[in-house]
């Protein structure tokens, strides 16, 4: 997953959530300044894309499309909506 696109996926949820993309970049990697690093074009490891990758599709809600030039991988069922 490129950073650009955790970068765009966070956004859209913060957006539909009525928060910040910062606050939201916190909830989903459980760091302050992950959006901002990110945004910064600062690196993240795989091991770490990934894993917040499938935070974001555990947590996305129904009504928003997740953005089709960007894989999603299934989300797990016991997970709720919006992180």
């Amino acid at each position: 997953m490129l950073p650009k696109n955790i970068i765009h996926l966070i956004e859209l949820l913060a957006s539909h959530a009525r928060r910040t993309p910062g606050y939201t970049g916190k909830l989903v990697a459980k760091s302050g300044d992950f959006y901002v690093r990110l945004k910064d074009g600062r690196g993240i490891t795989v091991s770490r894309a990934v894993k917040v990758t499938q935070k974001l599709s555990d947590h996305w809600p129904a009504d928003l499309p997740w953005p089709s030039d960007i894989p999603r991988p299934a989300p797990h069922p016991t997970q709720e909506t919006a992180p």
